[in-house]
């Protein structure tokens, strides 16, 4: 049963964001030779906003938008899959964020701070305890719009970022979800590499202390090895696994 999004996009509070997943869809969309006009137009987007990347877009758009796009390709977890082959450098300040950072408990908390100049209907909460590290992400606005592919590609972009500065392994131990699925489960535990848990009270994503802390001498020795694990990772992800037929997309609580 798929689950098409109506019109109504403008009658939520109009919030900004810098608009990367969207327009990183759009980009997947037009590597796959898929008519995207009829799509912009639903979600009251134009390309000539998504491609210049200082233009904001409301954020129920860009969330309408990457749900229009999951349905036309039947790819129930477009937003995993578009967030998996783009380049990083593309993110913007969270790329630099993530560079400069010389932790990942570090980049979390330039991520907590900093999040607002991206996408203002976002707020990230970073709690650090002695066994590990979790990170909220707050919707601060109640949107008509399903979220399910945007919170998706946030997941995995973020990851990526980190993993890819760190230039080791990085993988959670375990993963919440605020939105419902019931499809393609192996899929997104194949990419994301931990327990998955749905129709939680907020998305959350949560580390273990380990990978906070800056490697040491004997970590660092052994950092070509993870870094190459990393790399093979990455690949996996640019490849995901063959789908059969086209996804059945479930409607959104």
């Amino acid at each position: 049963m798929t689950s098409d999004p109506q019109s109504g996009a403008s009658e939520s509070p109009f919030l900004w964001t810098r608009g990367v997943a969207a327009r990183e869809t759009l980009r997947y969309l037009d590597r796959s030779r898929i008519d995207v006009e009829p799509l912009l137009a639903k979600a009251e987007l134009s390309r000539d906003q998504l491609s210049h990347g200082g233009v904001g877009v409301s954020v129920a758009s860009q969330c309408r938008f990457l749900e229009l796009a999951a349905i036309v390709t039947g790819d129930s977890l477009l937003g995993l899959h578009v967030a998996a082959e783009m380049d990083l450098r593309d993110i913007g300040l969270l790329f630099y964020l993530t560079a400069s950072s010389p932790t990942v408990a570090d980049a979390f908390e330039y991520l907590a701070q900093y999040v607002g100049t991206m996408n203002e209907a976002v707020v990230v909460e970073s709690s650090r305890g002695k066994a590990e590290t979790v990170v909220k992400v707050h919707h601060t606005l109640a949107l008509d719009e399903p979220r399910r592919q945007f919170s998706e590609f946030s997941a995995v972009e973020v990851i990526r970022a980190l993993a890819r500065e760190t230039n080791r392994e990085l993988v959670p131990s375990r993963i919440t979800f605020a939105h419902a699925r019931n499809s393609q489960l192996k899929e997104i535990h194949r990419v994301l590499r931990c327990p998955i848990e749905f129709m939680q009270a907020t998305d959350s994503w949560v580390f273990p202390e380990s990978v906070m802390q800056p490697q040491g001498a004997s970590q660092r020795r052994g950092a070509g090895s993870s870094g190459r694990r990393a790399a093979r990772h990455e690949r996996a992800l640019i490849h995901p696994a063959p789908r059969s037929g086209r996804d059945e997309l479930q409607p959104n609580p």
